[in-house]
């Protein structure tokens, strides 16, 4: 860091050309920091950034000295240019450090024995932007493998298009981790919305479509309020608008964006950035960044998967082979580099068959195009898959060629691993992290293509061999629970107090009864009159309370609860 003296008079800091503090006053600086970041009593903060410590300071003189506060520090030579240039107070006493490495760090935070609240001070973690994510990371996990309790969770899904079927996985994986799902379907209102597509008028008809798209949305308010969940999560393109999000946030409804779209093409998260609590992206950056700068609070990588139950290997009949089996296969819509391409691969040593829709207008194509460019659905697309040798796997692009910024990996990929098809896919920079060279074979241009399918076309061992590799590895971490597993546990340590409470069980009765044991023993008896492990909520227990009997035998403990679940009835309401 370079130290440099503020307007104000007192040292501040500067790295990497970005200014850490302010230049102007660090210690107003850092109380505004402080005062924007929320906790409750019995959590343990955990702090990440660390630079001159003035947000530290301000943080601690925030809080009572009950809650503790841990500092990650991942290059201890900062906090010794903190220390010099500074003059601590007693504040310090109140602060636990946490360094080493990272399995240290964990084992260090983990010893607090509390909920823990991430709380991120941006300028100086950037600095050791990779240290924190690994230290995130290793708290979600243990977060993910403590997770024992029940949510409740409500999916927004789109009216139409790529996500309707991610959306069935995400619902699929979360009813197998044990939370109650309630799905929004509004794909039952697609064949009125695309009736007016038909609509010459341009002006009218996307006034409509809008109009539509607001209905929706009081639709899903209305939906939310007669039973609300412990959280929203919407895929992308849920008829969800801003407005309707800000009503949401207004009312306490914590909300999430699993953002399956790649953001240079699709750019409607603009309008929406600020609405959500949490966005989930298969991009990283600049992705990242760009939402942020537009106004989501929180940001976070969480890539395509596959889900086992449905892309899986198909023993198949000689019938089928026969019909969707061919050397080489593509399974997709028509976009402009595909019909650049595979024109190419015509008149070749081998069979091509190509499957899909928006294929108007390839007249090079029409031989190998089949069902006459009909959309096939999910289960012919797993058997295209399994009789096929070599499945081509080319992402989307509205240019020639491969994509030159491709990034992020499609459902696809997955998909094709998860039946152990032997795919080959165009290079993508997300890749190395997800799969290993030995599981993916990939092409970096249209003309390595060519020899690339050669290549494995006289390999049928190696192929089965890859791809069962392949498949091992998505089983192992790329399915939908994985994904589903890692959306909750991010969401629940940043917000400890809402879903992280949940998903440790401290809403479950027996947890809840010891809780109430000294202070409200009349309470805790009615809890232990539930399944120690079941969920309890205001509504459950005053029914509970109810059925006991009349109001005159009821305590004082009894007669409040019934008294805050009556105000409950009365202040659901949200449209």
């Amino acid at each position: 860091m370079e130290i440099v003296q503020a307007r104000a008079g007192m040292p501040s800091a500067r790295a990497k050309g970005r200014w850490i503090h302010s230049a102007y006053d660090p210690i107003k600086e850092a109380q505004a920091w402080a005062e924007s970041q929320s906790y409750h009593e019995g959590e343990t903060l955990v702090v990440f950034g660390v630079g001159l410590l003035y947000h530290v300071e301000a943080l601690c003189a925030r809080l009572t000295r009950t809650v503790p506060v841990v500092l990650v520090v991942p290059d201890l030579s900062v906090l010794a240019d903190a220390a010099t240039v500074r003059t601590w107070g007693d504040w310090i006493d109140r602060v636990s450090w946490a360094w080493g490495t990272t399995e240290a760090i964990g084992e260090r935070i983990a010893e607090a024995g509390h909920p823990l609240r991430l709380i991120t001070y941006a300028p100086a973690a950037a600095l050791h932007a990779d240290s924190h994510q690994a230290i995130e990371t290793a708290m979600q996990r243990r977060a993910a493998a403590q997770a024992g309790g029940q949510l409740r969770i409500a999916v927004v899904g789109p009216i139409y298009g790529g996500s309707l079927p991610i959306t069935r996985y995400a619902i699929s994986a979360l009813e197998s981790l044990g939370h109650d799902v309630r799905w929004l379907d509004h794909s039952v209102h697609a064949t009125s919305y695309h009736q007016l597509e038909s609509l010459k008028n341009s002006q009218h008809r996307l006034a409509l479509q809008s109009k539509y798209a607001e209905m929706l949305s009081r639709v899903t308010m209305a939906q939310l309020a007669e039973d609300p969940p412990d959280l929203v999560l919407s895929l992308a393109q849920a008829p969800l608008i801003l407005p309707a999000l800000e009503h949401l946030r207004r009312k306490k409804f914590l909300t999430a964006m699993w953002f399956v779209e790649n953001y240079r093409h699709l750019t409607y998260w603009q309008q929406l950035a600020a609405g959500y609590d949490f966005w989930f992206v298969i991009q990283q950056e600049p992705c990242i960044a760009a939402l942020k700068q537009a106004g989501a609070k929180d940001v976070r990588y969480l890539p395509m998967a596959a889900d086992p139950a449905v892309h899986r290997p198909l023993e198949l009949t000689q019938t089928e082979r026969e019909e969707y089996g061919s050397d080489v296969s593509f399974v997709g819509a028509g976009y402009a580099n595909r019909r650049e391409i595979f024109p190419r691969l015509l008149c070749r040593d081998w069979t091509f068959k190509l499957w899909g829709n928006e294929w108007d207008g390839a007249t090079e194509l029409i031989s190998v195009l089949q069902r006459n460019g009909a959309r096939i659905d999910t289960d012919t697309c797993q058997k295209v898959f399994n009789a096929s040798a070599v499945n081509l796997n080319l992402h989307s692009w509205a240019g020639t060629g491969l994509d030159p910024e491709g990034d992020f990996v499609n459902p696809r990929t997955f998909e094709l691993a998860a039946c152990g098809a032997f795919q080959l896919t165009d290079r993508r920079t997300l890749m190395p992290g997800l799969f290993a060279e030995t599981e993916m074979v990939t092409v970096s241009s249209p003309d390595e293509l060519m020899g690339k399918i050669a290549r494995w076309l006289r390999e049928p061992e190696q192929r089965v061999a890859m791809a069962a590799q392949a498949r091992r590895r998505v089983l192992a971490e790329h399915t939908y629970v994985h994904r589903m597993r890692d959306l909750l546990s991010q969401i629940g340590v940043t917000s400890p107090d809402r879903i992280g409470s949940i998903l440790r069980g401290a809403r479950q009765a027996e947890a809840l009864a010891l809780t109430a044991t000294d202070s409200f023993p009349s309470l805790a008896a009615t809890l232990r009159t539930f399944p120690s492990t079941q969920r309890v909520e205001l509504k459950q227990l005053a029914a509970q309370i109810r059925s006991r009997g009349p109001m005159g035998t009821l305590s004082r403990e009894d007669l409040m609860v019934l008294m805050l679940d009556e105000y409950r009835s009365e202040t659901k309401d949200l449209v």
